[in-house]
């Protein structure tokens, strides 16, 4: 299924005729990967009671939570794992050859690198952002 034209944090695109924008199938992946990395899922404390609630209300184990992650200390081997875990989760992005994730702590932050291969187009796709502490 073909998404509208959309990436995280940005507006809704229109297309030249003034609809909205629809994104091919390696965006569609793409914005996919971003969306499920920034999204924070229902954070729960030891005894499993909810202590910060899902960015997506009906969905409250969707996402990596990368954004909860800001102002904590890094730890590159967790959020890598964490990363490629939830890369697999989507149908976009191919099993093997397994998603590449380049972790780089940049003393204010984590720079993420990440490459993966789009199961549709068989092309190699981007994904790169910062997790600044």
């Amino acid at each position: 299924m073909i998404d509208v034209y959309h990436y995280y944090g940005s507006d809704l695109s229109a297309s030249p005729s003034g609809d909205l924008m629809l994104a091919d199938r390696p965006t569609t992946g793409t914005q996919r990967v971003y969306r499920r990395l920034l999204t924070n899922p229902q954070l729960s404390n030891a005894a499993g009671q909810p202590i910060a609630s899902a960015d997506y209300t009906w969905h409250p184990t969707y996402g990596a939570g990368l954004p909860r992650k800001v102002g904590l200390p890094g730890d590159l081997g967790a959020t890598k794992a964490l990363i490629r875990g939830q890369m697999l989760l989507e149908s976009a992005v191919a099993r093997q050859p397994r998603p590449n994730v380049n972790l780089t702590d940049f003393g204010d932050g984590i720079s993420a690198a990440i490459k993966y291969t789009d199961t549709n187009t068989a092309a190699v796709q981007s994904v790169t952002f910062d997790i600044n502490k």
